[in-house]
């Protein structure tokens, strides 16, 4: 399952970004005329925008942001629910670093400089979901410590400077504890996951929130990553006496925090029957998605395949008002998914170790366990 061609277009035909990812690269002017002719069609006959075109072994989707049209070229196996909430994930990093689309040109809007980040969204489309489903992956503390954490984090942002609400700690690739909104939190992630600080201790880039500007410092301590949302016109010098004064503070409060990414491991919530599994709440954000148990790698990519391919599907259905539930048997799979208020769980089970009566039981019991493992901040 593989993303094959990324395009960024223009209205007027113009293509401002193209990369082939997998497979033979796609003409440019053919994607164009193609792109142009279709979507003439679809508003002239249907007086609606085309989302979707699926050939006998391939499909290319579509999402607007303003003037601006992004096109992606994927296999059959990458789900339309896969890609679509990817090409909208990509489209809020691109309005993360450049702004309104109502103020993208050509001397601004270069996604050629951002396309290590661009390509980081494609790279790993079956092992972090986080773009799919719009959650984080969180590392899970005791209150007791969240609220100490709050209490550090917020004094820092008393400073002259640091906007309100602006800075979050990061560890690995997951996040620590985050004073930001959800969407902010998600945005910074990805960033630091596509362009992490390497051998850097600081690095800087002007980010746009809440329709301004303003500049995201990402600062190593020790293992951790401080990330600060400072207004546009605050240099580093003016921080950097108060962001170590917090780097003191913060290691002198001795909190109980791993110091390393923990694993997170699929026997933690489920039986051996569950071969794979990804949760999701909504309302926090928290996304779930353990290693695979250790296999043959062909085994696990027959795996993450078949998952995402049932993922589409129960996506598609459980958008329908009123439906909470998605079963289906296939091959040697059972795939189940629910929600249920917040939450969200998607399960994919050996279709001869469990029965379909049991299905909804093991889901119930899979959701106990998450929320023993993640207590509500």
């Amino acid at each position: 399952m593989s993303l094959r061609n990324f395009f960024v277009l223009h209205r007027t035909g113009k293509i401002y970004f193209a990369k082939n990812f997998h497979g033979e690269p796609l003409d440019q002017g053919l994607v164009v005329g193609f792109s142009s002719s279709i979507s003439n069609f679809s508003r002239t006959l249907l007086g609606e925008e085309i989302r979707e075109v699926v050939s006998v072994k391939g499909r290319i989707l579509y999402r607007e942001f303003g003037d601006f049209v992004f096109v992606a070229h994927s296999d059959l196996q990458a789900g339309s629910a896969l890609i679509q909430g990817i090409l909208k994930d990509v489209g809020s990093m691109c309005e993360f670093l450049f702004g309104s689309p109502d103020h993208w040109d050509e001397d601004f809007f270069d996604l050629k400089g951002a396309q290590d980040i661009i390509a980081s969204y494609f790279g790993k489309l079956t092992q972090d979901p986080g773009a799919v489903v719009h959650g984080v992956n969180q590392i899970f503390l005791e209150l007791d410590i969240c609220e100490r954490l709050d209490k550090l984090l917020a004094f820092f942002e008393s400073q002259e400077g640091v906007c309100g609400n602006g800075t979050m700690l990061i560890l690995g690739s997951s996040v620590l504890y985050s004073r930001l909104g959800l969407h902010e939190t998600r945005m910074v992630l990805q960033y630091h996951k596509a362009r992490g600080l390497g051998y850097n201790s600081v690095r800087f880039t002007p980010v746009y929130c809440h329709g301004a500007w303003q500049n995201l410092y990402l600062i190593r301590l020790q293992s951790y990553v401080l990330a600060v949302m400072a207004y546009i016109d605050r240099p580093f010098r003016a921080l950097q006496s108060k962001v170590e004064e917090f780097r003191i503070s913060f290691i002198q409060s001795r909190l109980e925090i791993p110091s390393e990414e923990p694993p997170v491991l699929l026997r933690l919530f489920a039986k051996r029957e569950t071969l794979a599994m990804l949760y999701h709440n909504i309302k926090s954000g928290c996304t779930i998605f353990p290693q695979l148990r250790p296999g043959p790698d062909v085994q696990q990519k027959e795996i993450l395949t078949s998952f995402w391919g049932f993922f589409s599907e129960a996506s598609a259905s459980l958008r329908v008002p009123g439906v909470t539930e998605f079963s289906t048997t296939r091959d040697q799979y059972r795939f189940y998914a629910r929600s249920e208020g917040v939450h969200k769980l998607y399960i994919l089970m050996a279709a001869d170790s469990v029965s379909s009566e049991v299905v909804p039981s093991i889901a119930s019991d899979v959701l106990r366990n998450i929320r023993t493992f993640t207590p509500e901040r």
